[in-house]
Parts: C-alpha cells; sequence; structure tokens
C-alpha cells in the first residue's frame, strides 16, 4: 500500500487482539510490508465504528475513515509504542474527526440509519444504534468524544485521555457527565432502546471492565 492509496473497506473487516496488533506494528515498522497491510486491516473496524460515531454515516465519515487509515499508514514510521497501536490510532481518528467538524462548518449529521456493515449488527440492532446515535448528538463535542471511547469502544480513563490529549482524570470525568446526561436524555423521552444499547448507556456493569494499556 502506497501513501495515499484508497483502503478498500470490504477487505478490512479483520480483527485483531492487541497482541498481535503489537507484533504487526513492530513488524511493520521494520519495513515488512505483508504486516502494515495486516495492522490497517486489523484497525479498521474500530476506527471506523468510532468516526462514525463521532460523526455519523455518510461520505463525510467515509472520508474521514479514508483519511485516517493514510495518516495511520504515513505516521507509522513515528509510532514509538508508548500507547497500544489501538489508542494511537484512536488519537488519529479523534484529532481527524474533530478537524472535520470544524471544517464542514455547514455539516449536519445524517437522519440516516446506521449502516449494518458498520456495525457488525442486524436491522434490529441498527435501530437501537439510531436511537443511541441521536442521544449521541445531544452532547458537547468533548463529551461525545469521552463517551464513544470509554463507554462504547471500552478504552480505559488512561487510553481515553491520551486519545483526547488530556489527563485520564479529565477524560474520566467527562465519560460520566456524559453518561448522565444521556441517562436523562432517554428518561425525557420516554422511550430508551433495547436493553443491549440502553444498558451500554445506564449500567456500567454491563461493560467489561476498562482495559489497561495493551492489554
Amino acid at each position: 500500500m502506497a501513501p495515499g492509496d484508497a483502503v478498500d473497506p470490504y477487505a478490512c473487516a479483520v480483527t485483531a487482539g492487541a497482541d498481535e496488533l503489537a507484533d504487526l506494528a513492530r513488524r511493520a515498522q521494520a519495513g515488512d510490508a505483508v504486516a502494515t497491510t495486516a495492522l490497517l486491516r486489523g484497525l479498521f473496524p474500530v476506527i471506523r465504528k468510532q468516526i462514525h460515531f463521532l460523526i455519523g454515516p455518510g461520505a463525510v465519515a467515509d472520508d474521514a475513515v479514508q483519511e485516517t487509515l493514510i495518516a495511520l499508514h504515513r505516521g507509522l514510521p513515528r509510532f514509538r509504542g508508548e500507547a497500544s497501536p489501538r489508542t494511537w490510532a484512536s488519537t488519529i481518528a479523534t484529532r481527524i474527526a474533530r478537524r472535520v467538524r470544524r471544517k464542514e462548518a455547514r455539516y449536519v449529521a445524517s437522519d440516516e440509519p446506521p449502516e449494518i456493515a458498520v456495525f457488525d449488527t442486524d436491522l434490529a440492532g441498527a435501530a437501537e444504534l439510531h436511537v443511541l446515535r441521536a442521544a449521541l448528538d445531544t452532547l458537547a463535542p468533548k463529551k461525545r468524544e469521552a463517551f464513544v471511547l470509554m463507554g462504547i469502544l471500552e478504552l480505559s480513563a488512561e487510553e481515553a485521555g491520551r486519545a483526547l490529549g488530556t489527563f485520564a482524570n479529565t477524560a474520566a470525568s467527562r465519560y460520566r457527565h456524559a453518561r448522565a446526561e444521556l441517562e436523562e436524555y432517554l428518561l425525557r423521552r420516554g422511550e430508551g432502546p433495547a436493553p443491549s444499547a440502553k444498558e451500554t448507556l445506564t449500567n456500567p456493569a454491563a461493560s467489561p471492565p476498562p482495559r489497561k494499556e495493551g492489554a
């Protein structure tokens, strides 16, 4: 893959564990082209979900995903391994999502249902995600970022802090405030999403404990 090349999303729907991603990153930095492609494919699903949760569906989000992947490829030589590859990728995705929202002054989040392929779900799950996205749209950008990273992507406070460019305590505080606001939003609606999505918002015990860096 050459810098600037588009990445085929259908070729990238691959999951990889933290240890595998770390190994791929080391090999990619050593010049292994196969490892570089595998690393980008391993990071792609999480990055795509993050961007779509932060921006919404549509061409703008798809372009941001491609921009993130290109930035990851170009930035790989400077990756020092101080954070996990996933946290490093989330940092770049967060920065690009912020820039897109600022650049697109007239950008309005699409009201289209979430893409099933992006979130690996069925039609019922897509309906739940539609409600979740509407709830996320009520949050201030910094709180939304923290909730997406910690409440949905399950980064630890330390990892989220790195990705957001702030302290772990600050990231955790934003997450707690976001969760409280989302709970209030759902109560005001008088109708919540189905349990699987609602628990993500209202029941911290429904999610696994935050992962430690590199776990």
